[in-house]
């Protein structure tokens, strides 16, 4: 009897000491491996990328690029950009060229016009809020692994 009283309360302390519901923890080596792990999934604009988790009003999104890809302009998100490996250079604000909505509240195009260019390194984080147009440039030969945690306002 004795036994069964300090197993099930040994089980209910380990139950209660358990992570909360919505807790994540991701570890900046595994973070890091997305950049070995995405690269052969890419698509032919040499871009992919892989949703984590979403809790509530965020989400998180690993992207790995090769190449320039397209500017965006989320209406009701911002993104909260964490480089993990490589270089590249955020252009944020200025004007969207030839945007299209791909999704509802997604604009996409080509490219900006204008904007500021901040360099991208590893440790960097960037916060682009909702409305601003942002577009991530990668020079040739180089590459860039990020996480996003996109944030519905």
């Amino acid at each position: 009897m004795k036994i069964l009283a300090i197993v099930l309360l040994g089980a209910a302390f380990a139950f209660s000491a358990g992570d909360p519901q919505g807790f994540h923890f991701w570890k900046s080596s595994d973070l890091k491996v997305y950049t070995k792990t995405l690269s052969p999934k890419m698509d032919a604009k040499k871009f992919v990328s892989e949703r984590l988790s979403e809790n509530g009003n965020h989400s998180y999104v690993m992207v790995h690029r090769e190449a320039t890809g397209d500017a965006e302009l989320h209406e009701t998100q911002a993104d909260v950009i964490v480089v993990q490996t490589g270089e590249g250079t955020l252009v944020y604000g200025g004007q969207m060229k030839d945007g299209q909505t791909t999704a509802p509240h997604e604009i996409r195009g080509p490219g900006l016009s204008g904007g500021t260019e901040k360099p991208l390194m590893p440790g960097d984080i960037a916060e682009v809020p909702a409305k601003v147009p942002h577009w991530v440039k990668v020079a040739p030969g180089k590459q860039i692994t990020y996480l996003v945690v996109k944030v519905t306002q």
